[in-house]
């Protein structure tokens, strides 16, 4: 007998489509796709009729802990079973050994986290590249972080003498030692030339500027991305390795993407951010959306639209950053006060469906694509982000017709505040699903905290 029984849905599956089936599941797995007309026992049983069933949406790029503690924020991902996001992957940055941080990392989420978790590193010591074998074989750890944005930054932002330069050589090298490891290592890669960035957020600061995304965005422009993504790509293409380009922001680096598609031949994917995809300088949430890199122009976005229809990008991202007004203007109002990031995991896949789906035509197996499946991959989580005999059972099942106007309580988010506020939104999860336990039913939180499981990744 099975455990759970979601019939009369229409599954969407990643590339192939989407077709009417029943779906399996016993021991958190999914072990049967059945057709509609097949009688099949279980124990519990959702009919899904009229309703849309996604593979659980795996979210690659958070920043849980940053501004709040990291127990807080693993207690907040209720909220990601609002926006349908099944696993999340956490990136951390600690200026000593890992060996020695990243017991108590696993520990609290394990304890707190209502969604299966993994852990992306920032490389930032000399120390962290001598004992890279030993934190993977020890914690599963199979992705790494590389910030081109603090080059030759991070001995006077962390107060250590012992930080690497983050120069072009050091990216080569780590490369290099990532291939001399396992060919499923990944290194995600922040893009912005910050000798551009620092001379024209100096400049600005001279001059009499307002507080606004517009002014923001003109502290790092596209130019600034795309020159540092080509150099980035090309490198790894010299060296074979195994790049993940993140929150892509600009329509100049969709245009270098796409008058030189060979830079994504070898071991390199891009991911966007839904912000990027949603907002503009010029939406009314102004600073709540500071973040790095800016959010830029219509333009911007809409060729943001197109890398994601061409398949130059293909993974999306949230930057996920919980805090509260208060801790995001700690500093004061102005535009170069306000602290970078804002919260954004709870509307993922109803704004990815509204604005891709409906409104620009993208294919809901696209959507499932891009968010879940080759996320997954990309991070070595066979297990998640598909809909296929032997995965996770993890699913967002959602209603492509009723609207919802989005506000932080709908999010269900300890923070005060989102970014996406009043836009109207459809595909909201009416069951989250994780591993066979359905986490969201109907709006309410049917789980606790610390059910979520740690993802020890294999290479």
């Amino acid at each position: 007998m099975l455990d759970l029984l979601i019939r009369n849905g229409q599954v969407v599956f990643p590339k192939r489509g989407v077709l009417r089936a029943d779906l399996g599941i016993k021991d958190e797995k999914i072990v049967g796709i059945y057709d509609p007309d097949q009688e099949m026992d279980a124990m519990k049983i959702i009919d899904a009729e009229g309703l849309h069933i996604f593979p659980g949406v795996v979210d690659a790029h958070e920043h849980l802990g940053i501004y709040n503690s990291l127990e807080d924020d693993f207690i907040d991902t209720k909220q990601h079973a609002v926006g349908g996001v099944t696993t999340l992957v956490n990136y951390d940055r600690i200026p000593k050994s890992y060996l020695e941080a990243f017991p108590r990392l696993k520990e609290i989420g394990e304890q707190n986290s209502y969604i299966d978790f993994g852990y992306s590193l920032g490389i930032l010591l000399e120390d962290h590249i001598d004992e890279l074998e030993e934190v993977i074989e020890r914690f599963g750890v199979t992705s790494f972080k590389f910030f081109r944005n603090y080059e030759r930054q991070l001995n006077d932002k962390f107060k250590v003498s012992n930080a690497i330069d983050l120069t072009s050589m050091d990216l080569m090298r780590i490369l290099e030692r990532f291939i001399g490891i396992s060919p499923k290592l990944l290194l995600g890669m922040h893009c912005e030339n910050m000798d551009i960035n620092r001379y024209l957020t100096k400049k600005l600061k001279q001059e009499s500027v307002e507080d606004t995304l517009k002014t923001w965005s003109k502290t790092s422009p596209g130019y600034a991305e795309a020159e540092s993504m080509l150099s980035t790509l090309y490198l790894n293409q010299n060296v074979g390795g195994n790049v993940f380009v993140v929150h892509l922001s600009s329509g100049t680096s969709v245009d270098l993407l796409e008058k030189a598609p060979w830079l994504l031949e070898s071991g390199a994917k891009v991911e966007t951010c839904v912000h990027y995809l949603t907002l503009t300088n010029e939406s009314p949430t102004n600073l709540h959306a500071k973040v790095g890199p800016p959010i830029h122009t219509q333009w911007d976005q809409d060729r943001l639209w197109d890398g994601i229809k061409k398949g130059l990008i293909n993974a999306i991202g949230t930057d996920h950053v919980p805090c509260s007004q208060d801790v995001k203007y700690k500093s004061g109002t102005g535009v170069f006060e306000a602290q970078y990031g804002f919260p954004g995991v709870g509307a993922l896949l109803p704004l990815m469906i509204t604005e891709g789906y409906v409104k620009r035509g993208v294919p809901l197996e696209r959507i499932a694509d891009i968010c879940s499946t080759q996320v997954a991959d990309s991070f070595n989580l066979p297990q998640k982000g598909r809909i296929e005999v032997g995965a996770d059972a993890d699913f967002a099942i959602v209603d492509l017709q009723e609207k919802k106007s989005i506000t932080h309580q709908l999010l269900q988010s300890a923070s005060d505040y989102t970014v996406y506020e009043g836009m109207d939104a459809v595909g909201w999860p009416v069951y989250t699903i994780s591993r066979g336990e359905v986490i969201l039913e109907k709006g309410k939180i049917t789980a606790k905290p610390g059910r979520g499981k740690y993802l020890h990744r294999q290479i």
